[in-house]
């Protein structure tokens, strides 16, 4: 077998801070040793794919445009194989993707997800993806290191929360600055925070965190801002700390990178109840959280879907009620699994009984309402995604923009900014606030979704 994939070695990702940039990096160091690599240039379109023959296996793993392989393997009559990933939970890009990509799967094509939670979320929403079609796969323990779980601290002893990622709303932020200043406070100055991440506004700058917290009585000396960290820099950041705060409820959030990376580093990760972190740890260092069940959301933005329970999150940290890191599922964060995957030789059964993937969270899935499409071509779609993709990245800019100044009025979003995305010098697919911009306003408009207030039976999802 031969992999064919986009070349991501030497790409300018620079600023562009999240987990599935990060997957790209990974990936295009790993395949290398591991399989015969053709490397591509996805934006050159579907030249870039010519030489892919029978038994090839195109890894589509260059963010959510797996559609436009499966266009251009139907519009060539080629016979490849194609290996997708979904790296986003409720997101217009990745969701798009798999209405794109349904009508044009063929029987060997397999879609991988980081954890069980997403994989059950698509599958309850899109009928093309199957338990046979579909599995969990994320590499990066391997290249993580093992180290033994550090002991809980005594109540007694001061504690170093940490928080690593986005500082947002989505991600819950606000909620561990409100945690720490209470146990700061309750614990007569014991607990210090450590925080590393790039602000995604202005008020959780530096100085506006700082003041925020003096205020609330805590001096500056206890919380450290360490901004945008490395990789390299991780070991030192989770050396300073006892345990580290994931209460992200983020609509988009479907594994966590930063709890894997704690876990292999010894560190214990205190999270929400819902999502990905509940096949990762065990129930005790789980938060009761509260859905949202009162908002309209859009799979345009990343949302918070709830928030966690503050009180209990404070009593847990105050009495170290939460056990000692350990990585509870191990082979799907293995190379030699997404290695099988790739090779087609991977089985992809439900977890067992007794597996941490057993007790994925299903709240979410259950509560999820997706309002259904009306009046959408999507055979039109697919070939207005497959143009406009070219029009970009191959810079006919004319075409685009034209198509933006065809938009009627209170439709597309702001042109002003359609227009400047179009207008600035660079072209960078692994930035996603760019294209998949333009195909929330040219070409699929973004779903809304609502979360039911209890779980109820039958269907969830409805298209």
């Amino acid at each position: 077998m031969r992999l064919h994939t986009h070349d991501y070695r030497s790409a300018d990702t620079g600023g562009i801070v999240d987990g599935a940039i990060l997957m790209h990096r990974e990936m295009a160091r790993l395949l290398p040793q591991r399989s015969q690599v053709a490397w591509h240039d996805l934006t050159r379109g579907p030249a870039s794919i010519r030489h892919a023959g029978p038994g090839d296996t195109v890894y589509a793993g260059s963010g959510p445009y797996a559609f436009l392989y499966h266009c251009w393997r139907e519009r060539t009559g080629q016979t490849f194989r194609i290996v997708r990933e979904v790296h986003t939970a409720l997101w217009s890009g990745y969701w798009t993707q798999e209405e794109l990509c349904a009508p044009l799967l063929q029987e060997h094509d397999v879609v991988l997800f980081p954890t069980e939670y997403t994989r059950r979320l698509y599958i309850r929403a899109f009928p093309s993806i199957t338990e046979a079609n579909s599995a969990v796969s994320y590499p990066m323990l391997d290249r993580l290191p093992r180290r033994p779980a550090a002991p809980v601290r005594a109540a007694r002893e001061p504690l170093r929360i940490g928080y690593l990622g986005a500082l947002s709303l989505a991600k819950n932020f606000d909620q561990v600055l409100s945690v720490f200043a209470r146990c700061h406070r309750e614990s007569g100055g014991r607990v210090s925070l450590v925080c590393a991440g790039k602000p995604n506004h202005p008020r959780w700058g530096a100085g506006p965190v700082r003041e925020q917290l003096a205020q609330e009585g805590v001096p500056h000396d206890a919380i450290r801002l360490l901004g945008i960290l490395d990789q390299s820099e991780l070991h030192a950041f989770f050396s300073s700390i006892d345990v580290l705060l994931f209460p992200s409820t983020a609509s988009r959030e479907t594994l966590g990178r930063v709890v894997l990376e704690a876990l292999a580093h010894g560190v214990p990760v205190l999270a929400a109840d819902i999502g990905p972190a509940v096949e990762l740890l065990p129930a005790r260092n789980l938060v009761p959280t509260a859905l949202d069940a009162t908002t309209e959301f859009t799979m345009s933005r990343s949302e918070p879907l709830g928030r966690i329970d503050e009180e209990v999150l404070v009593d847990k940290l105050l009495r170290r009620d939460f056990a000692p890191a350990e990585v509870r599922a191990r082979r799907p964060y293995e190379e030699r699994t997404f290695l099988d995957a790739l090779a087609g030789t991977a089985a992809h059964p439900q977890p067992r009984a007794d597996s941490p993937a057993a007790d994925h969270d299903r709240t979410v899935a259950e509560r999820l309402r997706v309002l259904p499409r009306a009046d959408v071509d999507l055979s039109w779609a697919l070939r207005r995604a497959d143009r406009l993709f070219i029009d970009y990245y191959q810079r006919r800019d004319g075409e685009v923009l034209a198509a933006i100044e065809a938009l009627g009025e209170g439709t597309g979003g702001d042109r002003q900014e359609l227009r400047r995305i179009v207008t600035q010098p660079e072209r960078n697919l692994a930035d996603y606030r760019a294209f998949p911009r333009l195909m929330d306003a040219l070409v699929l408009p973004p779903l809304t979704y609502s979360l039911a207030p209890e779980p109820v039976g039958g269907p969830a999802l409805t298209r």
